[in-house]
């Protein structure tokens, strides 16, 4: 708006202390019969309207912004957080709707969020979008919402819609999909309180996540993160030595915080992991480290390398061994620990025996151990741990590249460089390997750049897959 105004003047930037105004300035002084005082609620914001041309050039409109976000670089903290910001709940509120039509929608936010992540600067005007193709009319009239009033009134609308904010609510249930969640709601249900108190169905996932709902919610720290992988490389190397233990996920593209801990394992011999993690759990389960959890075996077939199938038989998005569920931490992993806190002289975990994670009031514990507890009793228990979700993946050595990417993410950098695979060389890529469609067979990588040369797009580490 301010930048049309300027263009109707014939002036670049207006003098020192002159003001855009509303017509709503005008109106309001008809009213009082005379001018009024002029308040931050008539101006126009001037943007990037009253920037000097010669600053306007100090970052121009990018000759060439890569079509897919897997050839961009994309940093955790990057120049466009409150455009990312509204594109990103637009992109919420569309796939809490469901349908085909929606799952689009949010695609369509959720690629023009990627492609403003990848500016090495702050978006001033739209003209340093151009030639970008994820950037649509529906977008730009979001960005030049926000970039003439601070805010768009669609997002605004979305934000404070009753449904939504609810949705945001319930969708964050340990659990509870969206379906369960659009359930709660026409139930007439409103809190998280209210679903422990009528609700009864709902599998192990939704029992302890409603019953831990609170704790699940505190943010794992990686301080958290890290003493967690240190006690889990030590359990394991004593199972299977030169087993590798990787931190996957939001941790390692960086972030300090996250909502679980994805740890991913394999062995440089091929089937020496076969039986492992079975091993791994019943070490857990003896030091009574594990609140609640499902085993899936592996259901890998060659099949999986180019089947179109999104999902597997058990909603799982790959065919890994893995364990899915909720472990207890003792609340003084927040803090670091050093390896003489960590374990003792004989290798025993010190800050993770039986004792640590037992009920503060053992009279209570003989009476119910907590297999006869219920969820909602053994979180109103007092203890001394907290509970925290937890993925352990096991990949055969041939595969563990390809799910290392996978793994480290994020969702929307996967969907596009297997989006890319497919397009360019006619490859099908999963976290179990890439698929020559062509030549039908199998392209192994040695290491997570061979996987990106294989593909021909830029080596990017971790730290610049966030889109």
């Amino acid at each position: 708006m301010a930048d049309q105004a300027l263009k109707v003047l014939k002036v670049t930037e207006l003098p020192q202390h002159a003001h855009l105004l509303k017509v709503s300035w005008f109106t309001d002084s008809i009213k009082a019969r005379e001018p009024v005082q002029i308040l931050n609620q008539h101006k126009i914001p001037l943007g990037d309207a009253n920037v000097d041309s010669r600053q306007k050039s100090e970052t121009p409109p990018p000759n060439h912004i890569p079509e897919f976000s897997c050839q961009r670089s994309t940093p955790l903290k990057h120049h466009n957080a409150k455009f990312c910001e509204a594109l990103e709940l637009l992109q919420d509120y569309a796939e809490m709707k469901e349908g085909d039509d929606n799952y689009m929608r949010a695609l369509a936010w959720r690629r023009a969020s990627c492609v403003l992540k990848s500016l090495k600067f702050t978006l001033t005007n739209l003209n340093q979008l151009k030639g970008a193709k994820d950037i649509g009319r529906h977008v730009e009239k979001i960005l030049q919402g926000i970039l003439d009033h601070g805010t768009s009134d669609e997002v605004e609308r979305v934000r404070n819609d009753p449904w939504y904010q609810k949705m945001k609510i319930f969708t964050k249930v340990f659990g509870a999909g969206v379906k369960t969640s659009q359930e709660w709601i026409e139930n007439g249900m409103t809190t998280v309180d209210e679903v422990r108190q009528k609700y009864t169905k709902g599998d192990w996932r939704l029992r302890f996540g409603l019953a831990f709902h609170d704790e699940l919610m505190q943010l794992v720290t990686r301080q958290e993160a890290d003493n967690f992988k240190e006690f889990i490389k030590h359990q394991s190397a004593k199972i299977l030595p030169d087993v590798s233990v990787e931190l996957c996920g939001g941790f390692k593209r960086g972030k300090t915080a996250g909502h679980d801990i994805d740890l991913l394992f394999t062995h440089p011999l091929k089937g020496k992991e076969l039986g492992f993690l079975p091993q791994l759990l019943s070490i857990l389960e003896n030091q009574k480290l594990v609140l609640c959890g499902k085993w899936n075996r592996s259901t890998f077939t060659e099949e999986a390398l180019y089947s179109d199938s999104k999902r597997t038989k058990n909603s799982q998005l790959d065919h890994f061994e893995k364990w899915i569920g909720i472990i207890k931490f003792p609340k003084q992993w927040r803090k670091s620990i050093s390896p003489e806190e960590l374990f003792n002289d004989r290798g025993e975990s010190v800050p993770l025996s039986p004792d640590s994670c037992e009920d503060l009031e053992p009279s209570k514990k003989k009476q119910k151990t907590d297999d006869e507890l219920s969820p909602e009793e053994i979180a109103a228990s007092p203890r001394n741990w907290i509970a925290r979700r937890v993925d352990l993946i096991v990949a055969p050595y041939d595969q563990y590249f390809y799910a290392l990417v996978g793994w480290t993410g994020s969702k929307q950098f996967n969907r596009d460089i297997r989006t890319y695979a497919r397009r360019t060389h006619n490859y099908a890529m999963t976290s179990h390997g890439l698929y020559d469609l062509t030549k039908r067979k199998s392209l192994p990588a040695k290491s997570e750049k061979e996987v990106f040369d294989l593909l021909g797009v830029p080596y990017f580490p971790a730290e610049e897959r966030n889109c």
